[in-house]
């Protein structure tokens, strides 16, 4: 990355955080939330989905460990601190295990692997009533108690600009060029010597930790949550629109995708009432068409031809 861009990036970043005194509707605030929020999340799944090239779709198996860990761990009598540390080590359990089986696969194979696990933890938390509450739901700790949608704002940016840092790092790094080697090819990623599933594997225990977090901060903010807000399909499949609407495998684009993504979203709601579903659908099959790698994957290739 070139100087100039770390400074825009900087930049954008202190911006953000100042947001809060120019904005102060907590609707707005709420809006800029989930725009963060799921830039962190797209960043956290680009890992995988994006830079090594695994179509994963239950992601919503960390987000719905975040949120519940919250839950059961303060439950249980555990510090704050402390349960974020256990929520984190409980999503990376489930990346163990998931990784561990998943990766054996590819191509269709992987996606539906990867929605079967995430599934079961779903399953799992509608018929467990005395441990996750079952339909009923269970409630979360305020994280927050004054200036909760500012507040809450600010983490969302905080988890965003670490996860960007972790990606950054992580691309630039020996690590990162083994998992665009497996994206590109894998067969002569491990005809060189590169443990492809091992490397696969960490990857994902790195976005796991990211989307338990995002999870928790979700779960927070609503204070009671149930099987179907946070770990149903649509969680999954809204973390990989993301990614791959503003390009994955790129820095920047879970960013550009989250932002476009969730304002359009409010915006149709707006406008459109019960038909912003479909006008939403509209959108992201011209994205696709028009934009196969991506809005940021559009933009450099024009800037490459234009070169």
């Amino acid at each position: 990355m070139r100087r100039w861009q770390l400074a825009l990036a900087g930049s954008g970043f202190v911006l953000s955080l100042l947001v809060p005194l120019v904005v102060h509707s907590d609707y707005q605030l709420q809006v800029l939330f989930r725009i963060y929020l799921f830039a962190a999340l797209g960043l956290a799944w680009n890992l995988v989905g994006g830079y090594a090239g695994q179509l994963s779709l239950g992601h919503a198996a960390y987000f719905g460990a975040g949120a519940y860990g919250l839950a059961l761990f303060t439950r249980a009598g555990m510090p704050l601190w402390a349960a974020l540390v256990m929520l984190v080590g409980l999503a990376m359990l489930f990346a163990l295990l998931i990784g561990g089986v998943s990766f054996r696969l590819r191509g269709p194979y992987f996606a539906l692997a990867t929605i079967a696990f995430a599934e079961v933890l779903h399953a799992a938390a509608k018929n467990l009533p005395r441990v996750t509450g079952g339909d009923v739901g269970v409630p979360v700790p305020a994280l927050f108690h004054t200036h909760a949608n500012r507040s809450f704002y600010l983490c969302a940016v905080l988890l965003t600009a670490a996860t960007t840092a972790a990606t950054f790092l992580i691309s630039r790094s020996r690590f990162g060029y083994y998992l665009m080697a497996i994206r590109e090819d894998q067969e002569t990623a491990l005809s060189v010597g590169v443990n492809a599933a091992r490397t696969k594997l960490h990857a994902l225990l790195v976005s796991a930790a990211f989307t338990a977090l995002g999870g928790a901060l979700y779960g927070s903010l609503f204070l009671f949550i149930v099987p179907d807000q946070v770990l149903s399909i649509d969680i999954s499949n809204e973390i990989a629109i993301v990614a791959m609407l503003g390009g994955a495998g790129t820095l920047a684009g879970p960013m550009v995708g989250a932002a476009v993504l969730e304002s359009a979203s409010e915006i149709f709601k707006t406008i459109f009432q019960e038909a912003h579903l479909l006008i939403y659908g509209l959108l992201l099959i011209v994205v696709v068409l028009f934009l196969p790698e991506g809005i940021m994957g559009g933009v450099e290739a024009i800037v490459r031809r234009r070169k």
